[in-house]
């Protein structure tokens, strides 16, 4: 019998396991019930997100495509998601190295600093940055928003990559330098295929972070402004089931995504 399976049958021996299950349940139930009703509501035939739907229609999904109001802000999101990303990784990679790797003074107060943006209320963080663009005259500028999310997803790329680095033995590395590879290319042939893993996990938790951002990027976004922020817009002066569509093909995205990081390098390995 196998560890896990003996870890199992303990748990289940547990007199308090089947009260610890149930709330989980419930727990569960509670926090996916909200993405169900929003979901099954984007089929609705009719003007109005009701559940369960009146009739069956895909007319929502079409609208998505259809509205000017959309399309803009989509793409803006795109763009700021891949290159806060790819800043936020380079900074997260180098980051996770340093504080890993080495041993030096300030290093804890280094990784706090880093870590803070998963601490500080993103309303305080988007109005702390409101107020410097506006005392420095930088507002309305799409650089000021790949700032702010290069800030909000650098803690996830650092954490998922130091994950990653803590399973690396530096033997390998070290047997590599001495046998005359550089510090750099011992790196890139060792280490770095060794930790892709956590790359790419890292990169799809950057990206998923800054395109859905709304309560940061709602105070820098006058006139620059991303779907979730236009999506806010829409449903203050219309209430249809267009947001519920949008809200569901964001959730099958979501949904592959994570399907394929399985596939591709197991959920095991970065969790």
């Amino acid at each position: 019998m196998s560890a896990y399976a003996k870890a199992d049958g303990a748990r289940r021996k547990d007199p308090l396991y089947p009260i610890f299950a149930g709330i989980s349940v419930i727990v569960l139930l509670w926090v996916v019930a909200p993405l169900i009703v929003t979901f099954f509501s984007a089929f609705s035939s009719t003007t109005n997100a009701s559940f369960p739907p009146d009739g069956f229609s895909l007319r929502w999904f079409r609208n998505v495509f259809e509205i000017d109001e959309f399309k803009t802000p989509f793409y803006r999101s795109i763009a700021l998601a891949l290159i806060s990303g790819i800043c936020a990784m380079t900074l997260g990679t180098l980051s996770a190295l340093a504080l890993t790797k080495y041993r030096f003074r300030g290093s804890e107060a280094i990784d706090a600093v880093l870590m803070s943006p998963l601490i500080v209320p993103q309303v305080i963080i988007g109005l702390s940055f409101l107020i410097f663009v506006s005392r420095m005259q930088f507002t309305g500028k799409f650089a000021v928003l790949v700032v702010l999310h290069c800030v909000l997803t650098l803690p996830y790329a650092v954490r998922v990559i130091r994950a990653s680095l803590t399973r690396v033995g530096r033997s390998l590395e070290e047997a590599a330098v001495g046998l005359g590879a550089s510090p750099l290319k011992a790196f890139f042939l060792v280490t770095l295929p060794q930790i892709k893993a956590g790359i790419f996990a890292a990169s799809f938790f950057c990206f998923v972070i800054s395109f859905d951002n709304f309560t940061a990027t709602a105070f820098l976004s006058q006139s620059n402004s991303t779907l979730p922020v236009e999506i806010y817009f829409y449903i203050e002066t219309r209430v249809d089931p267009t947001i519920s569509a949008i809200a569901a093909l964001m959730m099958l995205g979501t949904t592959a995504f994570v399907l394929l990081i399985d596939r591709m390098v197991g959920v095991n390995r970065i969790t």
